[in-house]
């Protein structure tokens, strides 16, 4: 036996339909389904999986620059202790300070000397005290030719004493000759 719904009108549409008005039926129930579910499910599962695979980049990227980061600081780290080992071949204490002060200022004079250059006026050191390190500056006024002059400070650049020229005029005195008022500075580190 089997069951036979009388009352049903869904059945009764089912049954007394056409056969091709009912696989039409079917098939736009089927066509329904499939719609609703590519609007339903689909669509927005592609929506989530492009907006997840913009963030995993997003992260990538920031997690190759904090990669980066990390061995800039750690290539920085090894040139700070490079650094500090430099430092330390140039702090000198107190004692020492004044020797290496006098040592660098007779330097500068010998400089003057060598290059036949004229010392007209010469200042005496001001000490600078400062949390690392130890300014002393003097006044000098020279005389001698531009060429000279230029020699004088290009020898005091590349002399690598951490001596340093400030305030530095230059004036003409007469067609050959040239004057040049500075501040010598002589650094020191303190240890």
């Amino acid at each position: 036996m089997y069951f036979i719904a009388r009352n049903n009108k869904i059945y009764n549409y089912i049954v007394h339909t056409s056969f091709m008005r009912r696989y039409l039926v079917t098939c736009g129930v089927v066509c329904a389904f499939f719609i609703g579910g590519f609007y339903l499910v689909y669509s927005p599962l592609v929506d989530h999986i492009a907006f997840f695979t913009a963030e995993r980049i997003n992260l990538q990227k920031k997690y190759d620059e904090l990669m980066q980061i990390n061995k800039n600081g750690n290539d920085l780290s090894v040139l700070i202790e490079d650094n500090k080992k430099n430092i330390s071949i140039y702090a000198f204490s107190d004692d020492k300070r004044q020797e290496h002060c006098h040592a660098r200022m007779l330097f500068v004079l010998d400089t003057v000397a060598q290059l036949g250059l004229k010392l007209n006026t010469y200042g005496s050191c001001k000490e600078k005290d400062k949390k690392w390190y130890i300014k002393d500056s003097a006044h000098f006024d020279i005389v001698g030719s531009l060429e000279k002059i230029m020699t004088f400070l290009e020898t005091i650049k590349n002399s690598h004493k951490m001596i340093t020229i400030s305030h530095a005029t230059i004036t003409r005195v007469d067609d050959t000759t040239f004057q040049i008022s500075c501040d010598c500075g002589l650094i020191t580190i303190k240890k």
